[in-house]
């Protein structure tokens, strides 16, 4: 009887419903880069196949949107390390040192394709995905319940939040956090519903710091979403969707807490 165990996903069994995306190095900043799965013919898969191998993962060209212009990121002689990362239904899983190639097809079409040396990708735990900074009130609902919470930080795997005092928000408990951003008008709109709940909290300065994970559904918006954040920060452009940089300096408890205090 076999004693082979899963240790991991395969990159030849990865479907075009999963999350894609790869963490590379843009003017000495890590980016996170939506991927998007290539749909292959029989015949094209065959010559992708004959050629390199089973384990392999063929992507539409890399390609992130913005500013209305489309910039091609080319992986040709590139030194930095390039992380692979999948978020299924219920696992996300990390290929670190993963090589990408772009592919000119015999049917004319070309792709970009990545291999590694690892034959499995490995769990990894959501919480440590790439973040982005965000310091600003919104509001949580749970059980019915409305609550004002400073979100710090947010991936498209988790969030992390400040509460004052000793915290509402139960742990283990589903929530919807109101994601929201400047409208033109200056008043708050609604970009998205996120579900999640609470893994783990810490006191933190005169109130609780929770940590959570998100809903996989919200998974590809939240990609995109933070990718484009990267990016603007490495333009040095700014930014459109109100987000701000840390509470620095010494008064930065008083601040936080008069945030909260005056949301309500």
């Amino acid at each position: 009887m076999s004693k082979n165990i899963y240790k991991g996903l395969l990159l030849s069994n990865i479907k075009k419903e999963y999350t894609l995306s790869i963490v590379a190095k843009l003017k000495g900043k890590k980016v996170d880069l939506p991927l998007e799965y290539a749909e292959l013919t029989d015949e094209e898969y065959e010559e992708l196949t004959e050629k390199y191998g089973q384990e392999i993962l063929p992507l539409e060209p890399i390609v992130s949107q913005w500013e209305k212009k489309l910039l091609e990121i080319s992986f040709k002689g590139h030194e930095s390390v390039l992380e692979l990362f999948v978020v299924t239904n219920e696992e996300v899983f990390q290929w670190v040192a993963v090589k990408v190639f772009r592919i000119n097809l015999s049917t004319g079409r070309y792709i970009n394709m990545i291999t590694s040396s690892l034959l499995y990708g490995k769990k990894y735990n959501r919480r440590r995905g790439v973040r982005i900074n965000i310091d600003k009130v919104m509001n949580l609902e749970q059980e019915g319940e409305t609550f004002h919470v400073i979100v710090k930080d947010l991936s498209y795997c988790g969030v992390g939040f400040f509460e004052l005092g000793e915290g509402m928000v139960k742990k283990g408990v589903p929530f919807i956090l109101h994601l929201t951003e400047p409208g033109e008008n200056g008043e708050e709109k609604l970009v998205c519903k996120l579900v999640g709940k609470i893994l783990n909290q810490r006191n933190d300065s005169g109130g609780i710091f929770s940590g959570c994970i998100l809903s996989t559904k919200h998974a590809a918006f939240l990609q995109k979403y933070i990718a484009m954040k990267q990016l603007e920060q490495i333009s040095g452009k700014k930014q459109d969707f109100g987000i701000t940089h840390n509470v620095i300096g010494e008064n930065w408890k008083r601040d936080r807490a008069e945030r909260l205090k005056a949301s309500k």
